[in-house]
């Protein structure tokens, strides 16, 4: 699953940034467990910084996830560039465990999706046209 030129404003795109841009994206999921986001580099115009989450199920319901990340930036401090993900990625974390329901809808008629849910419903047809369904609610309840 591959999501392109998908952009919008961010106030604050990477630690490195200076105020506000529009940053591009690039989303790729290669298999289930694994997503990788490509954004637009704010002190390397036409570079990407990319970032990859692996996930580890621990059951249906649970699970660890593994970041790692490539960045072009050589002035700020490692561990000003970890608390700053760490703090997305806190943001993240909140709305998905507070996800309802708790396994991934793969049933159509379970959600209205928008526009901006068009790469999660390509992903959920991908999962379901491949027969994954671990951690997946497969009909409506």
């Amino acid at each position: 699953v591959w999501a392109t030129q998908v952009r919008f404003y961010q106030p604050q795109a990477a630690k490195s940034a200076e105020g506000g841009i529009t940053t591009e994206y690039m989303y790729r999921v290669p298999a289930p467990t694994c997503s990788i986001l490509y954004k637009t580099c704010p002190p390397r115009p036409g570079e990407w910084d990319v970032i990859t989450l692996f996930v580890q199920p621990l059951a249906e319901d649970l699970c660890d996830v593994w970041p790692w990340m490539a960045l072009f930036d050589d002035e700020t401090p490692m561990t000003d560039l970890i608390h700053f993900q760490q703090t997305i990625f806190v943001q993240d974390r909140s709305i998905l465990e507070n996800q309802i329901p708790g396994l991934l809808p793969l049933d159509p008629g379970m959600e209205i999706p928008t526009r901006a849910d068009l790469t999660s419903v390509a992903y959920r047809r991908w999962l379901k046209r491949h027969g994954y369904t671990y951690g997946a609610q497969l009909v409506a309840q």
